[in-house]
């Protein structure tokens, strides 16, 4: 019963998180960032995004928007060097971060969250049943959550972080 409670708080954290950046994403909304010839051309033939998004969407667009301003806790890092992702790093905690894929039409992974095990495995969850998180980009299942034990190079950072995480992708085409 415990497992089932823990499961349903981490999919609330989910629904609360993902499901409106999955509509921004799949709607488009964050073409402009591809970069190159094609998001210069996405960028200079389509409106500003924040013009296409309306209502609570363009709100919700706005509030992830204010995450990033400094002073707000939150650090982005730009992976895309090494693994096409951009990062979203708790600066707070620096054990929970949400990363976003640089060519989601080339993934299944197009948004991963990482989160600190630590209160799950508190509140009696065991993480180590769990599949392991694989090993090469573009091996994970959408929607199945993973641990990452910190022993190994993963994937999404291109090197061995050192401590365990919770991990799972989001697929939004």
């Amino acid at each position: 019963m415990k497992e089932a409670k823990l499961m349903f708080a981490m999919m609330s954290i989910f629904m609360v998180l993902v499901l409106p950046l999955e509509t921004a994403l799949a709607a488009g909304v964050f073409d402009f960032l591809k970069g190159g010839e094609e998001g210069s051309k996405a960028a200079e033939e389509q409106p500003e995004p924040i013009d296409v998004v309306t209502g609570s969407a363009r709100a919700e667009v706005n509030a992830i928007a204010n995450l990033l301003l400094p002073g707000s806790g939150l650090m982005a890092i730009d992976l895309s060097h090494k693994t096409k992702q951009f990062c979203m790093l708790d600066g707070v905690s620096q054990r929970n971060m949400v990363h976003f894929s640089h060519t989601p039409e080339n993934t299944t992974e197009d948004v991963l969250y990482f989160l600190n095990p630590e209160t799950f495995v508190a509140s009696g969850l065991n993480a180590k049943k769990l599949p392991p998180l694989p090993s090469e980009l573009g091996e994970m299942t959408p929607h199945q959550w993973y641990y990452y034990d910190g022993t190994y190079t993963e994937p999404h950072h291109g090197r061995t972080l050192g401590v365990d995480f919770l991990v799972m992708a989001i697929d939004v085409k």
